[in-house]
């Protein structure tokens, strides 16, 4: 079933979202916070030093450097900084920027729209 595109999008996104009910039931139960952050939130491509914004990252670039801060980035790295700091603002905060929102809901097919997922405590 893996071999056919379609079919393996599908079985992959249930798997997916399987963990992260998973996830959200065990944290919970041990008493910490679940919390998705929006999937379209620019962590990869966002400095974590002066929060300068880059204009578009491929995907093949592993390492960047800032413009404004001349700060070298490994990709992976500042994304776990971002979205980590992103968490902690949305909890500390009590609220969502517009353009930040966390809009976890479902579509007519019932997939989730948001998967990046923080979990503390």
């Amino acid at each position: 079933m893996m071999k056919n595109h379609c079919l393996a999008k599908a079985i992959g996104q249930v798997g997916w979202g399987m963990f992260m009910t998973m996830l959200k039931y065990k944290a919970e139960q041990d008493g910490k916070t679940y919390l998705e952050v929006d999937r379209f939130f620019p962590s990869s491509k966002t400095c974590h030093v002066c929060l300068n914004q880059v204009g578009s990252l491929p995907l093949d670039v592993r390492k960047w450097t800032c413009n404004n801060c001349h700060t070298t980035h490994d990709r992976d790295v500042n994304a776990a900084i971002n979205l980590r700091e992103e968490g902690l603002r949305i909890l500390t905060c009590g609220t969502r920027d517009k353009a930040y929102r966390q809009t976890v809901s479902r579509s007519n097919r019932g997939r989730k729209k948001s998967t990046t997922v923080l979990v503390s405590g």
